[in-house]
């Protein structure tokens, strides 16, 4: 009985994400975000390692493609990083749905990229943008994260 109630009471964590926090720009947030080793705020990430990530959506209108940018920032101040160029092409990386994208469309975002940041042991805000042809964001999350050293 003890291992059930156990099971129980951290299955929602197994297959709910983390939590995440709206942008500054109020675009819509994700309905699910998860990542590997990760099941609460905030997240710890050793340089030198792997972001793993999916996150669910759908999509609020039609574009014919989609652009991912990662932010991060420290406090207001944003810290300079760009995705690799192969990266921002985010349709390169759906594993449900595909570009051309139709309003209502259940996507599935997969984001794996090498962990790399100038400074460790702090914690930042990191920023996930997905946006349309025209720069408009369809999706945009916040959440945190403990930079460690590897």
């Amino acid at each position: 009985m003890m291992k059930f109630l156990l099971i129980a009471a951290f299955l929602p964590a197994l297959i709910n994400g983390i939590a995440v926090r709206p942008c500054p720009n109020n675009a819509p947030v994700p309905q699910d975000v998860r990542v590997v080793g990760c099941t609460a705020e905030p997240c710890v990430v050793q340089i030198g390692g792997v972001v793993d990530m999916d996150l669910d959506f759908v999509a609020p209108r039609a574009s014919t493609g989609m652009r991912a940018s990662l932010n991060i920032f420290l406090g207001d101040f944003r810290v300079p990083y760009e995705l690799p160029v192969d990266q921002q092409n985010a349709c390169n990386f759906l594993e449900a749905g595909d570009c051309p994208v139709s309003a209502g469309e259940f996507i599935n975002y997969h984001l794996s990229t090498p962990a790399s940041a100038p400074f460790a042991g702090i914690t930042v805000d990191l920023q996930l943008q997905l946006s349309d042809d025209s720069g408009e964001p369809l999706i945009c999350y916040r959440s945190s994260a403990t930079i460690v050293a590897a």
